[in-house]
């Protein structure tokens, strides 16, 4: 059985208190063979928001991605929520919109 290993997982620290993460990275394929940085756990704890934290670790992600041969990135949000407000904040558009329900 062979294991697949995972990249970094990037913090942010305040005052010796790590207060927001994102990762692991990873670099997979597509369907289409195509590199892709894949999709990564986020967030930055509601006391360190608004320090422009979220931001920072997202750019360094990017660039972790970029360095690593990923040619994009597929990113699932909430509507309205921080993730899509930081997403809309960098310049990205909307692909569609996907509606769920918990039944």
């Amino acid at each position: 059985m062979k294991t697949k290993e995972c990249g970094p997982v990037l913090v942010a620290v305040l005052e010796d208190r790590v207060v927001g993460a994102i990762g692991p990275m990873e670099i997979g394929p597509d369907p289409a063979g195509v590199a892709q940085l894949m999709p990564q756990y986020f967030a930055v704890h509601p006391d360190a928001r608004g320090r422009g934290l979220g931001r920072h670790l997202w750019r360094a992600a990017m660039h972790w991605g970029q360095m690593h041969g990923a040619a994009y990135q597929l990113l699932q949000t909430e509507v309205g929520g921080f993730s899509d407000h930081l997403c809309r904040g960098e310049g990205l558009t909307t692909l569609g919109f996907l509606h769920a329900r918990t039944v």
